[in-house]
């Protein structure tokens, strides 16, 4: 019998507290183990120094000093394995929060809204309470980035959209899989720009020279003959001044470059070995999906593994931060023109790899954002199920219980609703508060999320992808010297144009028109909707204006009135969140301004 989400995480989050308490008492034993060794090193040494002819205070001490080195060593590793249950207690514990709907500290994504404006304002895709922040389980920027481009930039291509669903689907599967990752990605602390400055440094025309490569191996052999003719006598000890201004004078002369080259990517070099950590946990996984296993191919090749390359590079720049160390980086420049051979061994890593990381990264990305997706599926393995996507020329929709998934699965109230032909129109309306707006939202988020290739929340769920337009929150503009009225016409007009150039398009509206009086808001939404018929479009209009319904008469077959419903019982409004055919009867603006005392 398969464990609950719930059950699972529980489980998992003992078996890291019991193996937390193993540890802290190994690491209590070893403290008290390091320190008896050190003690008895110091002992011996003593003991040895006074009486120098005695082997067994010097057999002692050697004994020791390896015992006090095997536990140092041991602790090292208790310690590193302690860091690594926090942080996989901590990703566990995040998910037990998301379980209970408690998702507020999770990243918002509040700088994507631009992706797609008006889709994102008007169904809250990023900012506080999104759908992002819901779904987002990234461990690296360009993972974040992918997830928010998938969700605000919808994917049509049926054959794409079926090959995410695999993808997902297999990867919720696989929980421990993604709780390892995102328990790495838990290592890293990016500022943002580290990919972009590495794939610009990789675009950059850099080369190392014939004169360079001469010169990096030439000069320390010439360097070591002088030290070793003035250590026997040939030349005066002097004369070793000559060959270390010279070392220093070729590196200062191609300082620009190697500053070029370590600005750009030496102080990524952490960043690089902890990408590094998730590319092997990629490499070494094993997948059935066509997506993960093309993607996963990438890091791999006959020749190396993504993830052995990087840690490469991430030991080479380590290698160029000796130029921190001043006397050091003097010294070894004086000798052996060291920055020379980091550079030119840079140069050769980026000419080996310079078609390839960007795939490396777009894999990473890939993998990132696709376990977010997965874990929402697995989290809501019984409230949500993969669509079923229709190729026709015509509109299809039919979704039986949808909910909209931002709000708790004990407070959702789900509905069934379906359109099968284009032009269509669904009036919806109803009283205040009664759901309209949040059933046109619940609407487009699932569509938005079975487009992503993701599971929709939904009993069953059939649909043809198509692009969504809108005009739900629509904001004026001082700087514009735009009316609210006037950016709502534009918001209008571009949805007409929109749909003239690609008729398979849903369009969602939500109570049109407000910035005019009744009489001019009625006559522009009935001439919006006919306009919008003539197109051959698909229509879901929320509207107070019950008028509208009567387009039903003239247009039998096309539109079609839905409607939300209050009911009063014992002075108070009870609202059942249901979708019903027909057109709204019931108001209770009146009814809510005489409870609040504002009319009498």
């Amino acid at each position: 019998m398969n464990r609950s989400p719930k059950e699972y995480y529980l489980t998992e989050n003992k078996a890291i507290e019991n193996e937390l308490i193993k540890i802290k008492q190994t690491i209590s034993h070893l403290f008290f183990g390091r320190l008896t060794t050190f003690i008895a090193i110091i002992v011996f040494l003593v003991l040895y120094v006074q009486q120098r002819e005695n082997a067994l205070f010097l057999l002692g001490l050697i004994f020791s000093t390896i015992l006090f080195s095997i536990a140092v060593r041991i602790d090292q590793k208790k310690v590193s394995r302690e860091k690594y249950l926090l942080h996989r207690k901590k990703v566990i514990e995040i998910e037990l929060g998301f379980l209970n709907h408690e998702f507020q500290n999770n990243d918002s994504g509040t700088e994507f809204e631009r992706n797609n404006l008006h889709l994102s304002v008007d169904f809250n895709l990023f900012g506080p309470k999104s759908l992002f922040q819901y779904l987002n389980r990234t461990s690296t920027y360009i993972g974040r980035r992918k997830l928010a481009q998938r969700i605000s930039a919808p994917n049509k291509n049926i054959d794409q959209i079926k090959e995410q669903q695999k993808s997902i689907k297999e990867l919720s599967g696989k929980s421990s899989f993604a709780i390892n990752f995102r328990t790495l990605g838990l290592y890293i602390h990016e500022k943002g720009n580290e990919i972009e400055d590495i794939e610009a440094w990789i675009s950059q025309n850099n080369r190392s020279t014939t004169t360079m490569q001469i010169l990096r191996f030439l000069i320390p052999v010439f360097n070591l003959s002088c030290f070793a003719l003035a250590i026997f006598g040939f030349i005066p000890p002097s004369l070793i001044v000559i060959p270390i201004v010279l070392s220093l004078t070729i590196v200062a002369l191609y300082t620009r470059k190697i500053n070029i080259a370590h600005s750009k990517v030496g102080k990524k070099a952490q960043a690089l070995k902890l990408y590094s950590s998730l590319l092997k946990e990629i490499e070494n996984g094993e997948f059935q999906s066509s997506l993960l296993i093309k993607s996963q191919a990438l890091l791999i090749s006959d020749k190396n593994r993504s993830s052995v390359s990087l840690t490469a590079l991430f030991k080479l720049l380590n290698a160029f931060d000796i130029r921190y160390n001043f006397i050091l980086s003097i010294i070894l420049n004086s000798i052996f023109l060291f920055d020379l051979h980091v550079y030119c061994k840079l140069i050769r890593w980026k000419k080996a790899h310079k078609n390839i990381i960007p795939q490396w990264f777009e894999c990473l990305a890939e993998y990132d954002a696709q376990i977010s997706l997965a874990t929402f599926t697995f989290n809501n393995q019984n409230l949500v199920c993969f669509p079923t996507l229709v190729d026709s020329e015509s509109f299809l929709y039919c979704a039986i219980e949808m909910g909209h998934p931002l709000l708790p699965h004990n407070e959702r109230v789900c509905n069934d609703f379906g359109i099968n032909n284009n032009p269509n129109i669904s009036i919806i309306t109803g009283a205040n508060m009664a759901g309209k707006s949040t059933f046109l939202r619940t609407l487009a988020t699932n569509f938005i999320l079975g487009m992503t290739g993701a599971p929709v929340c939904a009993k069953s769920f059939e649909f043809t992808p198509c692009d969504i337009k809108s005009s739900i929150k629509i904001e004026d503009s001082l700087s514009k010297n735009e009316s609210y009225f006037y950016a709502e016409l534009l918001r209008i007009k571009e949805i007409l144009e929109h749909v003239k150039a690609n008729p398979k398009t849903l369009v969602i509206l939500d109570e049109i028109l407000r910035g005019t009086n009744t009489k001019d808001k009625q006559l522009g939404s009935i001439g919006l909707i006919k306009q919008l018929i003539s197109l051959n479009a698909v229509v879901l209009i929320a509207t107070h204006d019950l008028s509208m319904g009567e387009m039903e008469h003239d247009y039998p077959e096309i539109v079609h009135n839905f409607c939300f419903e209050v009911e009063l019982n014992n002075n108070d409004l009870i609202f059942d969140y249901k979708i019903k055919p027909g057109i709204s009867k019931k108001l209770n603006a009146s009814f809510l301004m005489k409870k609040m005392g504002i009319i009498s």
